[in-house]
């Protein structure tokens, strides 16, 4: 009998040490795959901003193709609103109560030189995220040119 109740203190201490460790261990891997959540969205954002500057700066008036979004606006009318004026900023999308995209785009650009823009694009989640802050990409790009295009 005297071996059955040291047993039985052994399987006691094994299992307050397993709660001991999984009640220190459970804060810790929650944190993680909160993070891991975080470097997610944040990740879409930066592929978010990235795509659309990359819209942007390979826009060719030559080369138009009717169906190229941004978000819920035609990148030639886009283009288009960009052209006007030195300075210029337009929110996308147009109507965030669509509840389509979970991100806001803003793009902002002014006339650098004659012939450049400093474009830069901001995105930021439509839900308040404490931990994310917005996405910003800036670049120099030339200006699209429809001078080839008016040849025609």
């Amino acid at each position: 009998m005297g071996e059955k109740g040291f047993l039985l203190i052994e399987v006691l201490i094994g299992l307050f040490l397993f709660g001991i460790i999984v009640v220190i261990c459970l804060p810790i891997l929650g944190n993680s795959l909160g993070n891991i959540r975080l470097v997610k969205t944040k990740m879409d954002m930066v592929y978010v901003a990235e795509s659309t500057m990359e819209q942007i700066k390979s826009f060719d008036y030559n080369f138009l193709k009717g169906d190229e979004y941004i978000f819920d606006m035609l990148l030639i009318e886009l283009i288009d609103i960009l052209m006007e004026g030195d300075s210029t900023s337009i929110t996308l999308p147009l109507d965030e109560k669509d509840g389509s995209s979970l991100y806001t785009c803003t793009i902002y650009k002014e006339n650098y030189d004659k012939n450049l823009w400093k474009v830069w694009i901001e995105v930021s989640p439509l839900e308040e995220a404490n931990k994310i802050k917005n996405v910003k990409v800036v670049t120099i790009m030339p200006i699209p040119s429809q001078e080839e295009n008016e040849r025609e």
